[in-house]
């Protein structure tokens, strides 16, 4: 099921947030409501029955716009992130990822974090928008890096998202060999650590102890 909580006559961006009937996404709405620029539309595709790569794509392809902005159910837009998104795609840039602040942290490394990103509708569609083989890991980082074939792609600072809580994905070592095997080169470069510092860090998050610190740190789930 696809709803419009907001809409105008002539949307200029799209934002698209997949999410689940036990979700609650009534703080993301609130604050899309109070955002600087008006001229856009909001798609929360709300079933169960579709995978998160399933419901970002049914929301692309419902979308009036030329411009999608994507997000998550337990994001915080600030007021001015439609009208960063509106401005983000220039001179042929097809997608752009933003910064994520909070709970999630991102400062662009080329992995296109799925909470923040903006990108070309017709881009998309002509790449077939995101794979439902890395469902719930990756799979945004892998939608980026194909999209990457058709046009340039860029990170944008002062697009920005806050995402107050922890995030909700869990490692998949086979998505991530998958990944691996499809993208040797981009893996290496963007997802390995180069230092020794970085793969001990990595090495320890992929065996879930900064997992487990999070738990204990954060009971409730939010930073």
């Amino acid at each position: 099921m696809i709803r419009k909580p907001y809409e105008s006559a002539e949307p200029r961006v799209s934002v698209v947030i997949p999410t689940l009937p036990a979700n609650d996404h009534h703080r993301v709405i609130a604050d899309l409501r109070e955002q600087t620029m008006r001229d856009f539309e909001v798609l929360v595709v709300d079933d169960a029955t579709l995978d998160i790569c399933e419901a970002r794509n049914a929301g692309i392809e419902a979308a009036n716009a030329d411009t999608v902005a994507l997000t998550d159910d337990d994001c915080r837009p600030p007021p001015e992130w439609v009208a960063r998104a509106d401005g983000a795609l220039s001179d042929g840039v097809v997608c752009v990822e933003g910064r994520v602040k909070g709970g999630r942290t991102y400062r662009g490394e080329g992995k296109y974090v799925g909470c923040n990103l903006a990108f070309d509708r017709e881009t998309a569609l002509a790449a077939g928008g995101f794979r439902s083989e890395y469902a719930g890991w990756r799979d945004d980082t892998e939608f980026g890096w194909r999209i990457e074939g058709y046009g340039p792609c860029r990170y944008d600072p002062t697009l920005v998202m806050h995402h107050p809580d922890r995030t909700r994905a869990s490692i998949d070592a086979e998505k991530g060999a998958r990944l691996r095997r499809e993208y040797p080169t981009r893996y290496e470069e963007r997802i390995v650590p180069d230092t020794t510092l970085g793969r001990v860090n990595d090495w320890l998050w992929r065996r879930g102890f900064w997992d487990a610190v999070d738990r204990v740190r954060y009971p409730g789930g939010e930073r």
